[in-house]
């Protein structure tokens, strides 16, 4: 059975993970982000109905964070969770040459959809 503190720690883990303020995560549950600091440190419980919010605010099951172990499918989630953190941290500049290579690197595939998508991204 995992602790508070593990349950706890995957919670905040995804929040930051995600970019995700404290802020935010307060106004998706109906409180002030001082009363959610709280929660998040275990100084409150959160009930059931604000883990399904909190569940849904992260795009995950209620199940994810009281799980033993996080499935090998999450770890994709967290890729893409940290790649649009790297994304968000650069520079206009930055962020443009980051496109140009994606788009270098990804040209020679085929599928439609990748395809489509950097056309999208060649026209924005």
């Amino acid at each position: 059975m995992l602790t508070t503190k593990e349950i706890l720690g995957r919670l905040k883990r995804l929040r930051t993970e995600m970019d995700l303020r404290q802020e935010h995560m307060a106004r998706c549950l109906g409180i002030d982000r001082t009363t959610y600091v709280r929660k998040e440190r275990g100084s409150i419980p959160i009930t059931t109905d604000e883990w399904v919010k909190l569940a849904e605010a992260t795009r995950k099951e209620p199940s994810f964070f009281f799980k033993h172990a996080v499935p090998a499918e999450d770890s994709g989630d967290d890729r893409e969770a940290l790649l649009v953190k790297l994304y968000r941290s650069l520079t206009t500049e930055e962020r443009d040459d980051l496109l140009c290579g994606v788009h270098l690197m990804l040209k020679g595939i085929r599928r439609k959809t990748v395809r489509d998508t950097l056309e999208r991204l060649r026209s924005i």
